[in-house]
């Protein structure tokens, strides 16, 4: 059985062993057409190894440009390199191979790339091969952490405190490096909360004109740090003024003009919820004397309470004008018709000049205020009880409806009073006279008849 089981195996071998031979190479072929051969390009950065050697000799290695950046492709099957990213590479730079020796200023440091899989199927290509590096002096400095908030908090909150734990943050590394940093910050995102939030976050460091600092030669006290955003409610409230004192003779207070009127604050909801309005003292705009607009630029924060402050903190300044313009003199006619007459016995008349029909008066008021006025509102009167009879000139006691009209200078009228019952009594003395004169002629008439008579 063995024998022909044998026999039949190796009846023919060629053949069969090029057949064998034959399936590999077609097996080869249709894997190449299905898997290609494929190229991928990485920028990794290069992570730095064995600094403390530099740092031994009080140095401090300072990278060149974007030589920590290496830059490489590779090729294989593509089944193999599509499958691998940037995480899939270890790209290193060993500062122990640095020839210190060396005396030029820029020192030249190999970078390694190495991968973590498919290392048999792929090969690398390297597009960067050092790193270029000077030996700077070394340097550390203090910055304070400034916190920076994104995001809008709920609707009807606000953000109050934000708070740094801890605030400090020594940074060190190359001089040149160190000298660049300008601010840290850590920022906390506050988008649609309603309450406190407080989370963990890596300080960043930036340059003079904004940019981000990263480099490996840097190290920090602190990897993270905690921020604390307090969130308060907020409340829109009106702001009140008035104005204190008296504008100059012959001018008036119009009224005041500002903005913003309205302002919103934050703060906790009980202190909230005990204000209606902000009030700017009265005495704060002072108008005595005042001949033009009085104009003001106050802080609105000075009159806000304990715990209590603008959401918008540019917005911080009230810009008050007080209007002050001045009053119209202009004449009108009162009616003699329209005097009243106090004190006058009864026995008295009291007229005025043929020619007197009216009286002028002048009447100051703002320029709106005098096209309106009526005469009529005028209460004009003479007091005629210490007035003999005969020709006077007398001063008129007036009076006006309305604080908004004023009388200027005083206003004086001729008058003439006659005593009735005494031209009547001289009147009847009169009549007498002339009836005793008529009498007398009668009798002398009669006194000559009769004597002609008796003759």
């Amino acid at each position: 059985m063995f024998k022909k089981l044998m026999k039949r195996l190796t009846n023919n071998f060629g053949l069969k062993l090029l057949s064998i031979l034959f399936s590999i190479a077609l097996w080869l072929v249709v894997v190449n057409i299905a898997d290609p051969d494929g190229t991928k390009t990485f920028s990794v950065p290069v992570t730095i190894q064995n600094k403390d050697v530099i740092e031994k000799m009080g140095k401090v290695p300072d990278v060149v440009g974007d030589t920590d950046v290496a830059s490489f492709y590779i090729t294989g099957p593509r089944s193999y390199v599509e499958g691998m990213n940037a995480d899939d590479f270890t790209v290193t730079a060993d500062l122990s191979q640095v020839d210190l020796a060396d005396e030029d200023e820029i020192k030249l440091v190999r970078i390694e790339v190495t991968a973590k899989k498919y290392e048999k199927y792929i090969t690398i290509h390297q597009k960067t091969v050092n790193m270029q590096v000077t030996l700077d002096d070394y340097a550390e400095k203090n910055f304070v952490i400034s916190p920076v908030t994104t995001g809008t908090p709920a609707d009807g909150c606000a953000i109050g405190d934000v708070e740094v734990t801890p605030n400090l943050l020594t940074v060190s590394g190359p001089e040149s490096v160190v000298s660049k940093i300008n601010k840290v910050t850590a920022t906390i995102n506050v988008n649609g909360i309603s309450s406190d939030v407080t989370d963990n976050v890596v300080p960043v460091l930036y340059d003079e004109e904004g940019n981000v600092i990263s480099s490996d030669l840097l190290e920090t006290n602190q990897s993270t740090v905690s921020i604390k955003a307090n969130i308060l409610g907020t409340k829109t409230l009106p702001i009140r003024c008035d104005v204190t004192g008296e504008p100059a003779d012959g001018y008036e207070y119009k009224g005041l003009e500002y903005a913003p009127q309205k302002v919103t604050v934050k703060g906790e909801a009980e202190i909230l919820n005990t204000m209606s309005a902000i009030t700017i003292p009265e005495e704060v705009i002072d108008i005595t004397g005042a001949t033009g607009n009085v104009e003001n630029t106050i802080d609105i924060t000075t009159y806000l309470p304990d715990g209590v402050s603008l959401v918008d903190d540019e917005v911080t300044q009230i810009a008050i004008k007080a209007l002050i313009v001045s009053k119209e003199t202009r004449v009108f006619n009162l009616p003699v018709a329209n005097i009243s007459v106090e004190g006058l016995p009864d026995s008295y008349e009291l007229t005025y000049n043929s020619n007197v029909t009216t009286v002028p008066l002048t009447i100051r008021a703002s320029q709106d205020d005098i096209d309106s006025f009526d005469i009529g509102s005028v209460q004009a009167s003479i007091d005629a009880s210490d007035l003999s009879p005969g020709a006077h000139t007398v001063q008129l006691a007036l009076t006006i409806n309305g604080e908004k009209y004023e009388i200027i200078g005083n206003v004086s009228v001729q008058i003439n009073i006659r005593d009735k019952e005494a031209d009547k009594t001289e009147e009847d003395n009169s009549n007498n006279t002339d009836n005793s004169n008529t009498d007398n002629s009668s009798n002398d008439q009669n006194s000559r008849n009769t004597s002609v008579g008796g003759r």
